[in-house]
């Protein structure tokens, strides 16, 4: 009998119908099982169906694909799904169980929790490590209580009941967690550190001197000692993120209990409930380590926890320190930002151009690649001006623009258009952070558009005028400025998500 499948079935790109379903299910028995198992849960709730519905008929080795299947699509589906799993908790294969065990820590709901406590007792040892798994995913303090009182022997039973009792604990108490209060000093004198993108460190340096004595560390950190409230760092407009940094004792997981342990008094200062952190380490998970750490610490202290973290604690074993990052939950600088378009920037690099280019009362601001406004936001809330102006080919960000403009309470004058052609008059500030290459057009396009703007415009800009922007092409941009009578400064690159661009400010003298 001729195959139902195309000779591309096992292609990413292939959705199977109901056609292919009985074939599928069969392959699921073979070699090709894996390939059929992912085929099938592309096939979203009908393939889940299909493979429900052939289990009986299917071999043991099969039966473990097909339900794997319905663990792929039960969380898209979960309404669906779950009556269906509920009844196979007990049904005579093993391989089913633990499968429909699986897919129910991952979806939860009514009746879950008390179904998988129920079949604890006589399920197998297999089984019961499944339900462990699945009841610190999927339960409550029903299921904190549970398995408190179900100590085992078994060493990998006992593994997944204390790694479960470790997310009940956190989920239960998730609750009482609170924000951060950011007008409290701080107990203890500590090492802030404020980042900023790679490159744009030297700006938040200047912005961050009227806040104390900072130091710039790296082309992306500046620190100082600080023991006050920390809702002036947060109010920087030119820092990434803010962080608290403690030495690491040495090598290994207990140096950095031993720094969270000591970091712990200050986070309670800070926070109403138990202060609540996630683990970010500079090569990948690694949760048996963050397992590990969170295990040792005393849960009404400090919580691991990724989903209601208020603080990322960065491990960085090279450096040996800890960089506690904090993560408010209220945004003082960038409320504004209602909108926003592929490509456009971030409002800490927007905010950084604008520093570097300055308050002139009088000032004509041109943005010629204006996107969603947040140059010209910046600008305008840095300091008086005269005019506020953007450009832009698209509708859409010229739209994304003026909402911005608007919550910041800002008026500016958008234009629809190519900026090359119709330059406004009397600028006497250029700030862009121009479409980049790799996002938006070709290299040598771009490259091409660049000149006719500097062409065009740098030739206009008023006496004493500036011209800030980023280039991901500084020998060209930096020799067409200076052709066209701008004395250029270059300041360094500037990494951009892993796109390298050079901060220029060109200058026409007076």
């Amino acid at each position: 009998m001729a195959s139902a499948l195309p000779t591309d079935w096992q292609s990413a790109g292939f959705t199977p119908g109901a056609a292919h379903f009985t074939e599928l299910c069969a392959r699921a028995a073979g070699d090709d099982g894996d390939a059929a198992e992912r085929a099938l849960a592309r096939a979203g709730l009908a393939g889940a169906g299909a493979a429900l519905a052939a289990l009986e008929p299917s071999t043991p080795a099969a039966r473990a694909h097909l339900m794997r299947v319905v663990s792929r699509v039960a969380v898209a589906h979960a309404e669906a799904l779950r009556p269906r799993l509920l009844a196979l908790i007990t049904h005579p294969d093993p391989r089913v169980q633990r499968g429909a065990v699986t897919a129910l820590g991952k979806i939860g709901g009514a009746g879950v929790e008390a179904a998988l406590i129920a079949a604890y007792a006589s399920a197998g040892l297999p089984e019961q490590r499944a339900i462990a798994e699945a009841l610190g995913k999927a339960g409550s303090s029903a299921a904190r209580d549970f398995l408190q009182a179900s100590r085992t022997d078994d060493a990998e039973l006992e593994r997944r009941r204390a790694r479960s009792l470790l997310m009940l604990g956190r989920d239960v108490s998730r609750d009482s967690a609170r924000g951060i209060d950011l007008d409290r000093a701080l107990p203890q004198s500590l090492t802030v550190v404020l980042r900023a993108r790679r490159g744009l460190a030297p700006v938040l340096l200047c912005e961050a001197h009227s806040r104390g004595r900072f130091e710039l560390r790296s082309p992306s950190e500046v620190v100082a000692q600080w023991s006050g409230p920390l809702r002036p760092l947060f109010e920087l407009r030119t820092a990434l993120a803010v962080g608290l940094e403690v030495a690491l004792g040495g090598p290994g997981d207990d140096a950095i209990v031993a720094a969270l342990v000591g970091l712990a008094p200050t986070l309670a200062q800070l926070t109403q409930g138990v202060p609540r952190f996630r683990l970010a380490w500079q090569r990948g998970h690694q949760r048996a380590r963050t397992f590990r750490i969170a295990q040792a610490l005393d849960p009404g202290v400090l919580i691991n926890d990724p989903r209601g973290a208020l603080f990322e604690a960065q491990i960085d074993e090279g450096e040996r320190r800890l960089v506690l990052l904090v993560r408010p939950d209220e945004d003082l600088r960038f409320g504004y930002r209602g909108r926003d378009v592929p490509a456009a920037s971030h409002p800490t690099v927007a905010a950084s151009l604008a520093r570097v280019a300055g308050v002139v009362a009088d000032d004509v601001v041109w943005d010629p690649f204006v996107g969603s406004g947040l140059e010209l936001c910046e600008r305008g809330l840095l300091g008086p001006f005269a005019r506020l102006i953007g450009t832009d080919v698209s509708t859409e960000a010229l739209g994304a623009a003026r909402e911005n403009l608007t919550r910041a309470g800002l008026t500016a004058e958008l234009v629809r258009g190519d900026s090359t052609q119709s330059v406004p008059p009397g600028v006497t500030l250029v700030i862009t952070n121009p479409p980049l290459g790799r996002r938006v057009a070709r290299d040598r396009e771009l490259g091409a558009l660049f000149d006719r703007l500097i062409d065009a415009a740098a030739p206009k800009l008023a006496p004493g005028g500036r011209w800030v922007w980023l280039s991901p092409f500084p020998e060209r941009t930096a020799r067409r400025l200076g052709e066209r009578g701008l004395g250029v400064e270059r300041s360094g690159e500037v990494d951009l998500g892993g796109f390298e661009v050079e901060l220029q400010v060109g200058r026409r003298s007076r």
